[in-house]
Parts: structure tokens; C-alpha cells; sequence
């Protein structure tokens, strides 16, 4: 009874032992062009069959909140002006070969929602007047990584008019704690700009060859928010007009300048680097600037 009993079960071993071999093959099998998310809540572009669009835009209108649009490179470029007023993630196949290109005709992606993702695409060719990315009003937690922003009059603007805001109890509204890293902003007017936002995360970035690389400003009405609590940290700023500029009051934390003159002059190593922009006393200064740049992922 025992052998009999030992052998049931050693049988069962080997059987889910050969279905392992088989997953395990199977997934050793190039599927480049399959998508990498696996769920009924997901719509592709580019690709072929079910859930599958020719255009960004008619994924993003046939999705849900909570979707996920994963678009592939083998119809990029993408020549389209995205406008995306619900809550999901737009992922792309590859950051340097999914390329969404505005052709020159205002925002390159628009958003108007909370808790959006956008990761891994190049973004690029906005309007003279316009941005690669713009996050308007209320859009908070949104994720902005591992993108190629470039070419555009700004590649990332969070914006906030202003002029008809109310502050309950003091408290500053929309776009709020907003994360954007691990973005290469190339090439554009602004690198980053931010008017009347708060509180937003802006990590290990590459800016360069920008006019400015950051700006943050409160707006030019009355009752516009300022652009307070920002944490700008890790950062790489190379080949910029003007690294920076900051009229209000953020934290500026272990960045890469390559105009800092401790870079130039090891005796001024204790010197932090001054963000120009206000005229408080000890605002608006990285303490302790980085010596080298962080590789960028």
C-alpha cells in the first residue's frame, strides 16, 4: 500500500514537472511583439488582433479608467496630438523607437486627469507655443518616466492658470505631486517648466541643450497659485543657456550643474550652486551639487 501510494504521487510529480519544461520553454521562445501586460484591461496600437488600434487616440477613447494602453514601434511614428482626460497608463514598446511626433501642431500629449502614466516613449515636435507634455489644472499623481522628450517649446509644462482659483484654508490647488524621472529632456525651449504646481517630485533626469533646463514661476495674476515645495533632486544639467531659474521657494538637492565653478575650481567645492529667480536670502541653493553625472536609465 505504501509503494503503491509513493508511485501515485511520484507519477504526479513527473506529470507537473513536464508541464514546467513545457512553460518554461515556451517562454523561451521570441515574442518581441507580443504585448508584455496581460490583461483583459488592456488596448494596444500598432499590433494586430483583438483590442488592437491603428491610432493612440481611439485606444485612449475606448479605454476605462484603470485601463492600460500599450502601444508597439511598429507603426511609429506616431503622428498624432493625444488628449487623455481619464485615469491610465500609455506605455510604449521602447522609448527610442516608439516615437509620438505632434508635427508641429500644439501639445503633443494634453492631460487632464489624475493618476496617468506615460512611460517609455520619445515625445516630440510640439507647437512653437506649446509643450511635448502639458499636465493641466487638477492633473495630480501623474508618473512621467523613462521618456525622450525633445524638440519641443516645452517638453514638460505643468500648468495651472490660476486667475480664478480659490484657496480653501490656505491650501494651494492643482497640478500637485506630480513624478517625473528618468527622463531625457533634449532640445527644447524649456526642459521643464512649472507655473503654479506644488509639491511634485522632479528625479534623476537628463536636461540638456535646452534654452532653460527648469523654470518654476507662480503666474502673473492675483490670485495665481505659486509653484511651492518641488523637490528637484539628482538631476544632470549639461549644454543649457541657463541651467535654471526659480522665483519661488523649492528644494534643490544633489544635482549635476556643468556651470557650477566647483566643477572648475576644486577650492570652491563648498560653495553651493545658486538658482537664480528670487531675491530671498539662502533660497533657491543646491547645498551640495553632485561632482559627476548619474547614468540615466
Amino acid at each position: 500500500m505504501k509503494k503503491r501510494f509513493l508511485n501515485k504521487w511520484i507519477f504526479v510529480g513527473i506529470i507537473f514537472l513536464f508541464i514546467g519544461i513545457n512553460i518554461v520553454q515556451s517562454s523561451s521562445i521570441p515574442l518581441s511583439k507580443l504585448p508584455i501586460i496581460s490583461s483583459k484591461n488592456t488596448l494596444y496600437v500598432g499590433g494586430i488582433g483583438t483590442n488592437n488600434f491603428s491610432k493612440i487616440q481611439n485606444a485612449i477613447e475606448n479605454a476605462s479608467d484603470g485601463f492600460t494602453v500599450f502601444v508597439y514601434d511598429d507603426s511609429s511614428p506616431y503622428y498624432e496630438n493625444l488628449e487623455i482626460s481619464k485615469s491610465i497608463i500609455l506605455l510604449g514598446e521602447n522609448k527610442n523607437s516608439t516615437i509620438i511626433d505632434g508635427s508641429g501642431k500644439k501639445e503633443v500629449i494634453f492631460l487632464s486627469a489624475n493618476n496617468i502614466v506615460i512611460k517609455d516613449f520619445s515625445i516630440m515636435n510640439s507647437s512653437a507655443n506649446s509643450s511635448g507634455i502639458l499636465i493641466y489644472k487638477y492633473a495630480n499623481y501623474v508618473e512621467i518616466s523613462k521618456n525622450i522628450i525633445k524638440d519641443n517649446c516645452r517638453g514638460i509644462f505643468l500648468y495651472n492658470p490660476g486667475y480664478h482659483m480659490i484657496y480653501p484654508f490656505g491650501k494651494n490647488l492643482g497640478p500637485n505631486e506630480n513624478y517625473i524621472e528618468n527622463n531625457f529632456i533634449l532640445n527644447n525651449t524649456m526642459g521643464i517648466s512649472l507655473y503654479g504646481s506644488n509639491n511634485n517630485k522632479i528625479r534623476r533626469n537628463w536636461i540638456e541643450n535646452n534654452n532653460y533646463g527648469i523654470s518654476i514661476s507662480r503666474g502673473d495674476y492675483p490670485t495665481a497659485p505659486p509653484s511651492y515645495g518641488n523637490r528637484i533632486t539628482k538631476n544632470v544639467f549639461i549644454g543649457n543657456n541657463k541651467s535654471a531659474f526659480d522665483e519661488c521657494n523649492n528644494r534643490w538637492i544633489s544635482n549635476y550643474w556643468d556651470d557650477w565653478i566647483g566643477l572648475k575650481y576644486k577650492i570652491f567645492r563648498f560653495l553651493p550652486y545658486r538658482i537664480p529667480g528670487s531675491f530671498r536670502f539662502l533660497s533657491n541653493l543646491d547645498w551640495f551639487p553632485a561632482k559627476n553625472p548619474i547614468e540615466i536609465v
